[in-house]
């Protein structure tokens, strides 16, 4: 019984953890997230949000997957 117990506690803090977690790394990688020549302009098709790749030369609008 209590290793049924000890187990469903520590699956519990797992959990609790990775969904804490997983908001912050979002976060912390839209502050710290810096390019070069800047980010591209174009909305990504899977997500709807803005796409995160780095431009490829000074004065480009977008990456080379959006090209």
């Amino acid at each position: 019984m209590n290793k049924l117990i000890l187990i469903f506690s520590l699956v519990f803090s797992l959990t609790l953890v990775s969904f804490s977690t997983d908001s912050n790394i979002e976060t912390n990688f839209e502050t710290q997230y810096t390019c070069q020549y800047g980010q591209c302009q174009a909305i990504a098709k899977s997500t709807g949000r803005q796409c995160r790749h780095c431009v490829s030369n000074p004065g480009d609008l977008y990456c080379w997957q959006h090209k």
